[in-house]
């Protein structure tokens, strides 16, 4: 909406702050602009409907008779809410705590400014005055009311239909999938929010009508994106109360297969409810869906009564983190760092982080800083109907044609895949498959791809690390160091389950070009190969691999790797004595160059060192820093720029 069109409510008891917001709302283009010097009048003038409706009401707190807090809950009493805008001079815990109140009570807050207020600030939220990215908005008091059997008929007569919201990967920009939410399409009312009919139908315990017709219309629009050639994640939520039926996960399975879909393309976003009645049952079903390929999502991660305890308990792939965290981040220190916090678990349980309520350029950089995987929200585009989805697939994919580019030639890229695992070996090769790498051979242990290897080369090898006879890690150790017919250059990426910082350690030792973790999800896999195979090498000599010890306590071992672990690759401890000086300067990690020097250790969390000193930072070595920041004790390094000589 054009500024010009709003009316707007400035309550502010100093007239000297009052005037100059005034003037600044006027250099922005308001014609419309009411003022009031305390909670009282404010109040007054909202009721005034004769002199017009409040559209958005800029507020301080600190005001004689009705402070702004009062007002606000008088405010949230009214039935034509304005949005709200908060300016204070109070300090940041109490600004958070007034933030937190107006949305409690119901009110639409488009932000919290601290004084002074910006033009550049006041600008920025009156642009986003309108927006309401929410799966479940609130309803107006004129939005429809429904029977449960009327939203029952709608059911019956296919009125249901999935929104597609895209979800792209915020290294690359690529469109990577989609949110499927739910809309009822109405014959008279048009399309209809979630709001109006979840709720009960969550009520009544009958929410499982409306998510195999999600499921079920969801898997086919996936099934055309893929006949299409393009290989996108569709996510549909699920609820914890459906999960208690016994027969769901079975219901959910064949459903997805009948409608020709590989579930590894399915991400089924768990939410936490109060309805929730068996926990075993809900984990037998979740558990059941993860083996068939399924990738479980924690969504809404902070905001669920037993979150920390669904991280330990479901075999999950995905995190997203609540957009009542990421929309106010940029303002808020603390919500930052809750923000920030969730994104390094995700790095630390090797898992991707997806945020949602992205809706301005200033949430895009913090979260792509902050080392997000996916980004989700009104910024990248609102929730699209299919044939709406479809025609901004073809545009966006015209705005990324040169990364799109990266898919033309794969049919010749030759890759090898060595897992004991037959079940995880098949889906990988079936994936990558898909993705267009026709010429993929599998293997069962690395013996048997060392044999392979004397009559074949590849392009790229991914390789398990736990293996009976040879452990992955000292599969790439004999690659690297030149003791097998395979290429010392030849592309590797580890595959593992585990989060353990000595292995890291030794992976980033044998300068490996990746870790992709269990359980496989397409679109990270599709990312982590195209990046290892267009990252440029730098390798070292193979002697200096040798020294690299490759054993590890709890992963299977090969004769030759059990050494005592004196290498450089896992020393644990800090040593004690204070580091030597040296000239560098210290730079956050993704502002580090090739060609730099690292001039101090650097160490994970648990204090195994995964990096020495002297090192010549690579285009290798750097990706492997961005793909471990979770696990690092820092996030700035003391470097020195190369030498003009060198």
């Amino acid at each position: 909406m054009n500024i010009s069109e709003l009316n707007l409510l400035v309550v502010e008891d100093d007239a000297f702050q009052r005037q100059l917001i005034v003037n600044m709302l006027h250099s922005l283009g308001a014609t419309n602009i009411a003022e009031a010097a305390d909670g009282q009048k404010a109040i007054d003038r909202v009721r005034d409907t004769q002199a017009g409706r409040i559209d958005l009401v800029l507020c301080d707190l600190s005001m004689p008779q009705m402070d702004g807090l009062e007002f606000l809950r008088h405010l949230s009493a009214e039935s034509c809410k304005p949005t709200v805008i908060i300016a204070s001079a109070l300090d940041d815990k109490l600004l958070s705590s007034a933030d937190r109140m107006a949305k409690m009570y119901g009110l639409h807050l488009l932000g919290v400014a601290k004084k002074p207020i910006t033009l550049a600030y006041l600008k920025d939220m009156l642009s986003n005055y309108g927006k309401r990215d929410k799966k479940w908005q609130a309803p107006s008091a004129a939005a429809p009311s429904f029977t449960l059997e009327e939203i029952a008929q709608g059911l019956r007569d296919g009125q249901f239909e999935p929104f597609f919201q895209p979800k792209v990967d915020m290294r690359s920009g690529r469109l990577v999938g989609a949110e499927a939410l739910a809309r009822w399409v109405h014959p008279s009312l048009g399309v209809i929010a979630p709001y109006a009919f979840i709720p009960l139908l969550e009520q009544h315990r009958q929410l499982d009508a409306l998510t195999f017709v999600m499921l079920q219309r969801a898997a086919e629009a996936c099934r055309t994106f893929h006949a299409k050639g393009q290989l996108l994640t569709i996510s549909v939520n699920l609820s914890l109360s459906s999960l208690g039926e016994a027969k769901l996960a079975d219901q959910i399975i064949r459903m997805v297969k009948q409608a020709g879909v590989d579930p590894h393309y399915i991400v089924l976003e768990i939410t936490e409810s109060a309805a929730m009645t068996d926990t075993g049952q809900a984990l037998e079903n979740l558990t059941r869906l993860s083996m068939h390929g399924f990738v479980l999502s924690i969504d809404d991660y902070g905001t669920g009564y037993s979150s920390m305890q669904q991280l330990t308990r479901i075999c999950f792939g995905e995190l997203k983190i609540d957009q009542s965290f990421v929309m106010d981040a940029t303002q808020d220190a603390a919500l930052r760092i809750v923000v920030e916090s969730s994104i390094e678990m995700a790095h630390k349980l090797q898992v991707k982080s997806v945020a949602e309520g992205v809706e301005t350029q200033q949430h895009w950089d913090m979260l792509r800083d902050m080392g997000c995987d996916t980004a989700q929200g009104y910024f990248i585009a609102k929730p699209l109907s299919l044939s709406a989805f479809n025609e901004f697939i073809t545009s966006y994919k015209t705005k990324l044609a040169p990364a799109a580019q990266l898919k033309s030639g794969r049919e010749h890229v030759k890759l090898l895949v060595v897992d004991d695992d037959d079940f995880t070996r098949s889906i990988i090769v079936r994936i990558l498959r898909d993705l267009g790498f026709v010429q993929t051979r599998d293997v069962a242990s690395a013996t048997a791809a060392l044999l392979l290897c004397e009559s074949q080369s590849f392009d790229l090898i991914v390789t398990d690390v736990d293996m009976p006879g040879m452990n992955g890690l000292e599969f790439a150790h004999r690659i690297r160091s030149g003791k097998s017919h395979a290429k010392a250059d030849t592309r590797i990426l580890i595959l593992t389950g585990y989060s353990n910082s000595e292995l890291l350690s030794v992976a980033l030792a044998l300068d490996v070009n990746g870790f992709l973790v269990k359980p496989i999800v397409p679109a990270v896999m599709e990312e982590k190969i195209m990046q290892a195979l267009n990252e440029k090498l730098h390798l070292r000599p193979p002697l200096a691999y040798q020294a690299v010890v490759t054993g590890l306590p709890g992963i299977h071992n090969d004769a030759v790797s059990k050494q005592p672990r004196s290498g450089a690759a896992i020393i644990k401890q800090q040593p004690a004595a204070a580091p030597k000086k040296h000239h560098g300067v210290s730079i956050p990690l993704r502002q580090l160059r090739a060609g730099m020097t690292v001039c101090e250790d650097i160490y994970a969390k648990d204090g195994t060192l995964m990096m020495k000193r002297g090192q010549l930072l690579t285009e290798l070595t750097i990706n492997r820093l961005h793909d471990l920041s979770g696990f690092l004790q820092a996030t700035s390094f003391t470097v020195e720029e190369a030498s003009p000589s060198a």
